[in-house]
């Protein structure tokens, strides 16, 4: 349920406007001065009752600074600039244009119609540096109202794998608006190396383009977990150690969340002398951290502990005593379950 407020505060001479929008876990700031450029800010919180209470801590804040709430006043500004019942490319032009003249023309040049899949555009990008060249593809549904947005980086493009993930995708694209934050999709037959596809909402995609446009990816099924929230798979996709979605000939990236209680009364010498740390609840860890845990276990004391849970939800919890040189092996199998590597 979205949750919209509007303030403003008169300041040197003019009136600064400021509002907030809570949509599930995430906190939506707008703030600028009236008539002139409005910034903005998007925050995900750690689940619904984390974005409840910063929504109203920040409301709080703001009228302790002299901000009065309004009524919004206005038609939504899907509707006040037209795009209310516009295609997706032209809010895409509009919004873009709004940047500096001639904004769209440069963004949408080198996009061309990918032969064989109706309303599918795709884009090359030569990049030497950074993220190296990739292929940008945009999907659009039936009545071009929204789309999804995929990225290849070249390495692993293979134009047969790709239309087969297209083949499969656009026929589904409404699984990404069916008010879900997202949806894992088994496939009926591997495309590459992967069994299954991510359906990912506007809210997992930045909420480009008034959310229009969501995001599909080609995952393995020990990659996100079925049962993941909203905020587990945004840590899986944008988090530290994010999986490289954009990679298709990558390594297995599987699911890894940890909770852990490790002492040590002679201080842990890697932690700088600290003699204990914990984590209470399971979060979304890289690889490096369980190898760091294990490192910690062979020198914590007994009743110390770390535990793993994996894509089916089956947790290993390993003690000091349970430590043996097989024990690194043992967690890949555990973690990777049936995904086999490239």
């Amino acid at each position: 349920m979205s949750q919209t407020r509007y303030f403003e505060k008169e300041s040197g001479g003019g009136v600064r406007r400021w509002q907030i929008r809570r949509d599930g876990i995430r906190c939506h700031l707008a703030w600028g001065r009236a008539g002139g450029r409005t910034q903005g800010l998007t925050m995900t919180l750690d689940d619904e009752e984390h974005a409840a209470r910063h929504f109203d801590r920040k409301i709080r804040e703001k009228k302790r600074q002299g901000y009065v709430e309004v009524a919004s006043g206005a038609e939504s500004a899907a509707a006040t600039d037209g795009t209310a019942d516009a295609t997706l490319l032209d809010v895409m032009r509009a919004q873009e244009d709004k940047r500096y003249a001639g904004a769209w023309d440069f963004y949408w040049g080198g996009y061309e119609p990918v032969g064989g899949h109706a309303g599918t555009y795709v884009k090359f990008h030569n990049l030497q540096g950074g993220p190296g060249p990739f292929y940008d593809y945009l999907v659009l549904s039936e009545d071009e109202r929204r789309g999804l947005g995929f990225v290849v980086k070249k390495p692993g493009h293979d134009p047969a794998a790709t239309a087969a993930f297209l083949d499969f995708v656009r026929p589904r694209l409404e699984l990404a608006f069916d008010g879900r934050s997202h949806r894992k999709v088994p496939l009926p037959s591997p495309i590459g190396q992967f069994d299954h596809v991510l359906f990912c909402a506007p809210s997992l995609n930045h909420d480009r383009y008034g959310g229009r446009l969501g995001k599909a990816l080609p995952i393995l099924d020990c990659e996100i977990a079925d049962e993941d929230t909203e905020v587990l798979v945004a840590a899986r996709l944008q988090g530290r150690d994010a999986m490289p979605s954009t990679t298709w000939d990558r390594e297995p990236f599987p699911v890894i969340d940890l909770t852990f209680d490790l002492r040590d009364p002679n201080g842990f010498a890697e932690l700088g002398g600290r003699q204990d740390v914990r984590e209470k609840k399971y979060r979304v860890y890289p690889r490096t951290m369980v190898e760091r845990g294990l490192r910690l276990l062979t020198q914590a004391q007994p009743g110390s502990w770390l535990r793993i849970r994996n894509y089916r939800r089956e947790v290993l919890t390993l003690t000091p005593a349970d430590l043996t040189h097989a024990t690194p092996a043992q967690v890949d199998r555990f973690l990777r379950g049936d995904c086999a590597a490239p």
